[in-house]
């Protein structure tokens, strides 16, 4: 199965799958729906769903179970997020948002005009509604803003044997059990040990003994770029997250950072092009924007370029005489 992509990495769609599924909808086929999005990968299926009306995609999504609708819209790019908000009945979007990671969550809640965020609140779970309303209170493109709080944490005080049952218990809920990291009842960050370690410990060995106590964090209001940066230098899986109380309130994976570094290589290469980055995909940019932005620039060096060539007009004669001023020709083109 191929997937068509944009500039940047956006998905468009899936050419060979988004036919069937349009038969599968004009059919009312709920079956083939349904193992349409629990047997496919949900990153495919976002593929095959980008670029459908919302009507068509939500009764693609109603078909699954709230976990799965979650898992596929994670998937989905967040311009075609925002149309799939403004479709749907706010509460099953609340359902949809009670379903989804925290750094997914928030990444939707960021693209939500404010009105929309603060009527959606109230119908979610208090425990959710105030750790969003804490993620949402850090600087945008923070550490803060980015981590996800499903992380696996245990005490120091219990043995190896007592720590991979508690493990087992904490596993379906978060994001990652790779890193397990030592807390204390404050939550303030002790130690860190690998599911490898825990596994090749006799049962009997206490985590205090075996933890490792150096460990490299980010604080909640650094720059997500030096976050990569970090995790890229120390080769890290995740990355703990503290607060001003040296409290551990979450980590970032490195999945989390490969976006990053994605974003933020397609924001240098505009600005090394004197062009403001985008907000969306290239290829989702309204034309007029792209025009405003791109279209400025090209004036400006048109008119250089024409004062150029009017200025190797007038000195034609002197290119005649000397021929080696050719030479500069390809220097003097590049700079207007």
């Amino acid at each position: 199965m191929s997937s068509i992509r944009t500039q940047g990495g956006s998905r468009v769609y899936n050419p060979l799958l988004q036919p069937d599924l349009k038969l599968m909808l004009a059919e009312n086929d709920e079956v083939g729906l349904q193992q349409f999005c629990e047997v496919l990968n949900p990153v495919i299926v976002a593929e095959v769903l980008q670029g459908m009306e919302p009507s068509e995609t939500w009764r693609v999504l109603s078909s699954t179970g709230i976990e799965q609708q979650a898992d596929i819209f994670e998937q989905i790019e967040p311009s075609q997020q925002i149309e799939l908000v403004a479709a749907v009945d706010r509460k099953h979007l609340s359902q949809l948002v009670e379903a989804m990671s925290p750094d997914d969550r928030i990444g939707l809640l960021e693209h939500m005009d404010e009105e929309q965020v603060e009527a959606l609140l109230p119908l979610i779970a208090q425990a959710e509604r105030d750790e969003i309303r804490k993620m949402l209170s850090y600087p945008e493109n923070s550490a803060g803003s980015i981590m996800t709080t499903e992380y696996a944490s245990l005490p120091e005080n219990i043995t190896v044997g007592e720590a991979l049952n508690r493990l087992r218990q904490q596993a379906p809920d978060r994001e990652t059990i790779y890193y397990v990291f030592v807390v204390n009842d404050a939550r303030h960050l002790h130690g860190v040990i690998t599911l490898r370690e825990l596994i090749l410990t006799r049962p009997g060995a206490l985590l205090a003994d075996i933890m490792q106590r150096d460990v490299i964090s980010a604080h909640v209001e650094d720059d997500q770029e030096e976050v990569a940066k970090l995790i890229a230098r120390f080769d890290l899986l995740a990355l703990p997250v503290l607060d001003e109380q040296s409290r551990l309130v979450g980590i970032i994976t490195h999945d989390d950072v490969l976006d990053i570094v994605q974003e933020e290589a397609i924001e240098d290469a505009y600005r090394q092009s004197a062009i403001q980055p985008f907000e969306h995909s290239y290829l989702s940019t309204p034309l007029l924007t792209i025009a405003w932005k791109r279209g400025i620039w090209l004036l400006v060096l048109s008119v250089m370029a024409l004062g150029t060539a009017t200025v190797m007009r007038a000195f034609g004669h002197v290119e005649n005489d000397d021929n080696w001023l050719d030479w500069f020709l390809p220097l003097v083109l590049a700079s207007g």
